[in-house]
């Protein structure tokens, strides 16, 4: 066999074993750029801290340059690192002398260089391996159980508010939860320490008791208290938690521990589950997938386990029992409260082999700057500033104005056609911004989901293909964009210059 041969067979072998033994994690695609820290009430995202240090990775270079040049003998024989920068210096000045004229290539230069090279390093920067996979990891567990918990804290609230009636199917399911499911609280979280690892392991710990049968004395008083004195059918929202409270004391619950026991052990209804505001995560098959909760009842589902959709089961003995386990299960179909929704989640990591680990997905630290539309808007914003600012210093206020407004002595137009035309003059402008900055924000946004995908399918080989191409289109699109500006700029002042060459020639 030959050797190109080799290297053929060599690198598709190399690509099948990515696709089938090594797979990356299923990717979190998200628009809004994901929030770092923050300094006071001020959010520092992902691609702000990007920016920033792509700013002083910037200063650093000029300032080795600067440093270079300082000395005039040392910089008139040039090389390395001060070639490089010499040559698309001059480069860039010469495209900008050339569509810009001599006079104002040199005035518009500093500008256009400087979102060429902010842009081409920024975008470039997006490629390092460490974009998209150093950060903290938001904790699915923490997080899904959590908005649960929230979910029936506002639906009392509405109760006691009288914005929701209290029906008497409300009132047996609650009743149904305390008498035949109820458990002391599953705590998901430790909130004085922020300890979750400590706290979901002894949550784990409480969840193979039941599962085993072991019902503590406490959870047979409270089961045995609902069954000798229910809630009664005619009960007002504004007495429920109140209720609830006294019955529990009543059977032995600490005082300390009441306002979670209620809270964690309140059955969930279809109507409840829209009251959970934030995403939820979902296990399905070997992997998670991100849900709203909201639209579980409302769009055909293809998920596995979900804490609403399959409730754990109590049978007589208290034993419980999930569909997905191994065993055949029966008895009695338990309401979803936050406990047995844990319980539900915890029984799913152990299926898909994450017991006892955090489970989540990456809050990425660095991310593409031009992935945050924010930045492609700024951009654009400036740049349009920029050209009124090159026309004003042209061809005068009047001049520069007069084309948008199609009246006086500087409209392109004169008369009411001029009016018209002024107006789509200024539908011109926006026009640009728009599609400045959804040009640049598609093609860097397309760009990382390509990435991702293809890390994701094929985690060997293929990639490569894919980040070639991305360090070419991260050049283009900071051309493009510099490129642009640079001939709207030379047009807010080449008309202008134009006409008064044509006056001077008459």
């Amino acid at each position: 066999m030959s050797r190109r041969r080799l290297i053929i067979f060599a690198t598709l072998a190399f690509a099948v074993f990515g696709f089938f033994a090594v797979r990356a994690p299923a990717p979190v695609i998200a628009l809004a750029a994901e929030p770092v820290f923050s300094i006071g009430s001020y959010e520092v995202t992902n691609t702000i801290l990007s920016a920033w240090v792509v700013i002083v990775l910037l200063a650093f270079a000029a300032f080795l340059v600067w440093r270079r040049t300082r000395d005039v003998e040392q910089a008139l024989v040039p090389s390395g690192f001060q070639n490089l920068v010499e040559a698309i210096y001059e480069a860039f000045l010469g495209i900008s002398q050339q569509v810009g004229g001599e006079r104002n290539g040199k005035k518009f230069f500093p500008f256009v260089f400087t979102i060429f090279i902010f842009l081409l390093i920024g975008n470039w920067f997006a490629l390092f391996p460490w974009n998209n996979v150093i950060g903290p990891v938001e904790n699915y567990r923490y997080h899904y159980l959590h908005e649960m918990e929230i979910s029936v804290i506002d639906v009392v609230h509405d109760l006691e508010d009288g914005e929701r009636e209290l029906t008497p199917a409300l009132i047996s399911g609650i009743n149904e939860t305390f008498q035949n499911a109820f458990f002391l609280p599953i705590h998901f979280s430790d909130y004085e320490t922020g300890s979750f690892q400590e706290t979901h392991a002894e949550s784990d710990i409480h969840i193979a008791e039941l599962k085993a049968g072991h019902i503590g004395d406490t959870e047979a008083s409270v089961r045995a208290e609902f069954a000798a004195n229910p809630l009664p059918a005619d009960l007002e929202g504004s007495e429920l938690e109140y209720a609830l409270a006294e019955r529990l004391e009543h059977a032995g619950v600490g005082e300390k521990y009441v306002h979670d026991a209620i809270f964690y052990n309140l059955p969930l209804s279809a109507a409840d589950a829209e009251l959970v505001k934030a995403t939820g995560p979902i296990l399905s098959g070997s992997s998670f997938k991100i849900i709203p909760p909201r639209l579980l009842f409302d769009t055909p589902r293809d998920f596995s386990y979900d804490a609403f959709a399959e409730p754990v089961l109590i049978d007589g003995d208290g034993v419980i029992c999930l569909p997905s386990d191994d065993r055949q299960c029966s008895g009695d179909t338990a309401l979803t409260t936050v406990n047995t929704a844990h319980i539900g989640f915890v029984q799913k990591l152990e299926d898909q082999g994450f017991a006892g680990e955090t489970v989540g997905h990456i809050f990425p630290i660095f991310r593409a700057l031009a992935s945050d539309v924010n930045l492609p808007l700024a951009l654009a914003l400036w740049s349009f500033l920029a050209v009124q600012y090159f026309g004003m210093r042209g061809v005068g206020i009047g001049a520069n104005f007069g084309k948008y407004i199609g009246v006086g002595s500087h409209a392109i137009v004169k008369g009411p056609m001029g009016v018209f035309v002024g107006i789509l003059e200024i539908v011109s402008e926006v026009g640009r911004v728009i599609s400045f900055t959804f040009r640049l924000f598609g093609n860097i946004f397309a760009g990382e989901v390509v990435l991702f995908i293809s890390m994701f399918l094929v985690a060997f080989v293929v990639p490569t293909v894919f980040f070639g191409l991305e360090v070419f289109v991260g050049f283009i699109q900071a051309f493009v964009f510099a490129m642009l500006t640079l001939v709207f700029a030379s047009t807010a002042v080449g008309d202008h210059d134009e006409h008064h060459d044509e006056a001077a020639e008459h």
